[in-house]
Formats: C-alpha cells, structure tokens, sequence
C-alpha cells in the first residue's frame, strides 16, 4: 500500500470520497445508487483529460463490498475502508486521508444512505470539517436535498403532521447547515435543490450540474428483448425501474394497475416493476409492511410482475423491450438515477407532478419546447384514472415525441458533455469562509420559527 500512497499522493491528484461500485461493475446491488453516479463522473474526467492530453491521478476512498481492500481499476486508486453502519469507520478515512497530504482537490459524493443509517450519516460533517482543517479544496455533490420530511412521512415511517416528524424537520434543516458549511462548493443536481437550499447556506457557491446521462448503453432490438423476456409483441408494455420505495410510488402504481389495466381493453397493458426490496431500507419494521401490501397487489395477477433487483448486464433487456416508462413519484428528493437511464435509452417517459420543478431546469424547457411538447405532455397527476387514461388514449405519434425529448435531453445531459463541468469545478480554488458562530445561532433561532 505505501507503494501506491507514493504513486498516488501528488499534488495535482484529485481525491473522491464516495460510494462505489466493485471492479468491472457499473450498477451494483452491493452499494447505493452514487457509486455508478461516482464512477461514471469520474470515467467523464478522465476522459476530458485525456482530450487534453492531461493526466491527473485519482484516488476513491469508498465502503467495503465485504472486506477491506485496495486496488487499481482504470487508473484509478480504489481504497474500501468504510463498513456500512459503523460510526468508527470514520476514523479509518480520517487516518487514509492524511496520508494524502499532497493531495488537495476533493470531490465528496453525499447521499444519506452511502455511508449507513441515520446516526452514521449524522456525523458525516466532521469527516468535511476534517476535510476543511486539513485544507483540501472540496466540492461537495449533494444527491439529496429534502430539508424538510413532510411529503417523505410514509418514506420514514412518521405519522403525518406528527411531533416527531417537527422536530426531525428541525434536526434536518441544522444537519443541512452543518452539511454544507465547510465545503468552498456544492453540486447540487437540479435548480430546484438549489433553491431548496436558500437559506440553508451561501446560495453563491451552489452550482447546478445535471444527472449525467450515460449514452455509451448497450441497446438491443424491441422484438429481441421480449423474445428474451417472454413478452408477446401485441402487449402494450410499462416499465417501473427501481427500488420498491414509498417515495417512488411503487405501491401506488401496482395499486392503480392491478383496478385499471383490466379497463384498457384496446391495449393489452402489461406492468414490468424492474426492481427489488431498497437496499438501504430492507431491515426496517415499516418498509416490510410496504412490501407486503405490495405483494398482496400483484398475487395471482397476471398483468404485474415484479422481477427483483435487476443485475447490470440485463438492465439494456427491460428498457429495450417496453413501450413507455412511468415515474410514479410521490415526492422528488434526489435526481433520479432511472430517469437518467430512460434518458440512456432515449425511452418515451412519463413522470408524476412531483416532477414538475425540475423544468426550472434551462436544458429540460428547453427539450421541451423543442420537440413541440408542453408540461402537460409529460406529466401527470396520482389521480386513481389519470395515468391509466393517459396509456389508453397514447398514439405512435406521441410515443415519438416522448422519445425525442428522451435523447434530446440526453445530448444535452452526456457525462462526456459534463465531464469538463466537473473538472473545472473541482480545479477551482475559492475562498469561502466558514460561517462564523453568531451567525449559526442567529440562523437556529429563525430555523426554529420557520415550521
């Protein structure tokens, strides 16, 4: 390892601090949905680089996948020293980072469930407070920014509008703060999430850089894909991609299709939920009750199915083979990573209401307005009829438009394309002061007024 260390510990290397997925994988059921995000960012790096005819080394510090280890892929130092769960683990980055200490530009990749459960991912600030004391430049990507837990209350397990969900919605808010206090700058994934944070933090070192798209999928044909999966041809085919999660309305579309396919008699409607249990949620009382009920929706149902978590390498099969894909979303907390990839596969998409702030975003007007489509092309509302109404009436020429939008927008969103975005940020040196304390209590005592 000291051999590496010495290899890797340069001045103009760049250290990442992130989820990532294992060697030759992409998408893994191993680690959470950031490290394909990491990997592919930092892939778009070094490809920028290359185009430059630059090189910088690049160092992750990541979670184990079941032991610790250290390894090259692609270039890249790969360290797995963090244990899922494991507030001690802390320690272990705190300890490989200072063996760094050339090393100054730091991209974190922070998303709640990277690191473990809420009380490891409570102390996460430290680790950018070290970060910070050490004088690494850092540029923070925040994958969440959800201040406030009042459309995520069946998410977390909380009563709605209940005492315990007011004072997480204060813990939150100072935990946002502390979050975002020691970095000189922030990614953050749509304008909408940056608006979230006025008043949260220095809006001025907020950036807006848009969920990469991956346009390098492998795609097959439709007729091979359902070959595959066993889906005749004249069945009008929906696809759900993801997690089963409250948020995502998992259990509200496999509701709504199990009381409404049965009416789209013109098309034969078949629902694909592409996914399995969350991988973060899995052990807790209240998400098995969700599971339940959403099992009791799909028992003896021919027109749902549910296929578990899909491995990368069948991911092109389940895109390929559907007509439109559904994002039945009760609330947005995140940028989501299977938009992105109806994106990659330049799919007809339909996205619930919750959606309607990322058009605040310049490039998704913009596709938009330029396939002659309009709001409410593109969304609809978690009425019990609404979404089923939409899929009877949809013709070819809409389907064709849908997917216009799709593969404009993922022109506009290629990691290729962001890749120069990212390297400039995190080369960047900007001086931002950390907040003084007069100016935290000052801001506590607003926060506390404020629900």
């Amino acid at each position: 390892m000291e051999k590496l260390i010495k290899k890797y510990n340069k001045p103009d290397s760049i250290l990442v601090i992130s989820s990532y997925p294992e060697k030759g994988v992409l998408y893994s059921g191993k680690v959470c949905a950031v490290g394909g995000f990491a990997k592919n960012t930092i892939r778009s790096v070094k490809k920028y680089l290359a185009r430059k005819g630059q090189k910088r080394k690049i160092i992750v510090l990541t979670v184990t996948t079941g032991q610790e280890e250290i390894y090259v892929e692609d270039g890249i130092l790969v360290i797995r020293i963090f244990e899922r769960n494991n507030v001690l683990s802390y320690l272990s980055i705190f300890k490989t980072v200072r063996k760094f200490n050339k090393v100054k530009d730091t991209l974190v990749e922070f998303e709640f469930a990277s690191f473990g459960d809420t009380k490891t991912a409570g102390f996460f600030p430290l680790t950018l407070m070290f970060l910070r004391l050490l004088e690494k430049n850092i540029t923070l990507v925040l994958h969440q920014v959800t201040p406030s837990l009042d459309e995520l209350w069946g998410h977390v397990g909380f009563k709605k509008n209940s005492l315990k969900l007011y004072f997480f919605n204060l813990i939150i808010k100072f935990f946002y703060f502390a979050l975002t206090l020691f970095p000189q700058k922030i990614v953050v994934l749509e304008e909408i999430f940056k608006q979230r944070l006025a008043g949260l933090t220095d809006i001025n070192k907020v950036t807006v850089i848009p969920h990469g798209v991956d346009k390098k999928v492998r795609k097959i044909s439709k007729n091979s894909a359902r070959a595959k999966l066993g889906i005749k041809k004249d069945e009008f085919v929906l696809l759900y991609f993801g997690y089963l999660t409250w948020y995502k309305g998992a259990d509200w579309i496999i509701k709504n299709a199990s009381e409404n396919i049965p009416k789209t008699r013109k098309k034969k409607v078949k629902l694909i939920i592409a996914g399995g249990e969350s991988f973060t949620q899995k052990n807790k009382p209240h998400y098995r009750d969700l599971l339940v009920k959403i099992h009791n929706f799909t028992r003896n149902n021919k027109n749902i199915s549910i296929t578990g978590f899909v491995e990368e390498k069948n991911i092109p099969l389940y895109f390929s083979a559907c007509d439109l894909v559904v994002f039945p979303y009760r609330t947005v907390i995140s940028s989501s990573g299977p938009l992105s990839l109806a994106f990659s596969f330049g799919k007809p998409l339909l996205m619930s209401s919750a959606f309607k702030d990322y058009f605040l975003s310049s490039d998704f007007s913009l596709a938009l307005n330029e396939n002659g489509l309009c709001e409410d092309d593109i969304l609809f509302t978690m009425g019990e009829k609404n979404l089923f109404n939409i899929v009877k009436n949809i013709d070819k020429r809409k389907l064709a438009k849908l997917a216009s939008f799709s593969i404009n927008v993922a022109k506009k969103r290629s990691f290729t394309v962001l890749g120069k975005g990212y390297y400039d940020l995190i080369s960047s040196k900007i001086e931002s002061p950390v907040t003084s304390p007069v100016k935290l209590f000052r801001w506590l005592k607003l926060a506390s007024f404020s629900n």
